[in-house]
């Protein structure tokens, strides 16, 4: 099977050109078949998987979790696989699957939500606010530190939004600090907001965090890096795999890395929906060269 890279040159950058050369060496030395793709500012990532959508090849995501969304939205429903080699600011759903998946093939959960798809984390309130702002891509901000800055800036101005969720044959109406239909255990570069949710169980886990004064909120956020956030009894968790999410006005919501706007959202697992490649391998080769 033809493994196709597909490198997000916005994501790497100036790394775009040592990326390619280290899978070049890589590939070559484990004899792989192989492509490099590279989406530019002429050449998206919708138009180079429509050159592969007829065939069945492992396509190869580099970049972040954004990166890895939007490839996967332009596989679903053809024959391919989604393989990715993590090169972002956050990486969360490589953290999930390190803990979890065995190298090779894998299926795993999808999601839909409306019209689009995602595995990781789809999220609202205050932590997609967070990953949304365009401010966190300024270059003088490391890459590491983005999300917490954005927490401090959001944490002074932030007001709860109000939602109306329908789950499991109830609705649940209240102002939230912060919503996250959980596939996977991470988002915001290590932030352990579902710590028990597996990709391939057919689960979603919804961490529902209700409105709180900001002392509370501040501890919540930062007690998410272990996971103490679930002791709290502003949080509830919820196992489903359908649940409806609405809001009185258009809300920006964050799926695995990437900005969805609007004021209602349905969505649906979909046990063992796409194959994932994953091989620790290979990622630790490419990483090392680059």
């Amino acid at each position: 099977m033809r493994h196709i890279f597909l490198i997000n040159s916005f994501s790497l950058k100036n790394k775009t050109a040592s990326m390619v050369k280290a899978i070049e060496e890589v590939c070559r030395e484990e004899k792989i078949n192989y492509d490099i793709e590279i989406n530019t500012s002429y050449l998206s990532t919708e138009d180079i998987l429509d050159r592969y959508n007829e065939d069945k090849n492992i396509i190869i995501a580099i970049g972040g979790d954004g990166t890895i969304n939007r490839v996967l939205n332009g596989i679903v429903n053809t024959n391919n696989i989604l393989g990715y080699i993590p090169y972002g600011t956050g990486n969360d759903f490589y953290r999930t699957n390190k803990e979890l998946l065995k190298d090779g093939i894998n299926k795993i959960d999808l999601v839909k939500i409306n019209e689009k798809y995602f595995i990781n984390i789809a999220c609202f309130g205050i932590d997609a606010d967070i990953a949304n702002q365009e401010e966190l891509k300024f270059k003088f901000i490391p890459e590491k530190q983005k999300y917490n800055i954005g927490l401090v800036r959001n944490f002074l101005t932030y007001r709860s939004k109000h939602f109306k969720v329908d789950i499991n044959d109830k609705t649940i109406e209240d102002d939230f600090t912060t919503i996250a239909v959980c596939n996977a255990r991470y988002y915001g570069g290590g932030y352990r907001v579902s710590p028990n949710s597996k990709v391939n169980d057919g689960l979603l886990e919804v961490v529902l965090v209700r409105k709180t004064n900001k002392a509370n909120m501040a501890r919540l956020i930062t007690s998410m890096k272990e996971a103490k956030h679930l002791l709290s009894n502003k949080v509830d968790v919820i196992q489903t795999d359908k649940l409806t999410i609405e809001s009185p006005k258009k809300v920006g919501a964050n799926i695995d890395g990437e900005k969805y706007v609007s004021d209602s959202f349905d969505i649906e697992l979909i046990k063992d929906g796409i194959d994932i490649y994953y091989n620790q391998d290979m990622i630790d080769k490419v990483l090392k060269k680059v």
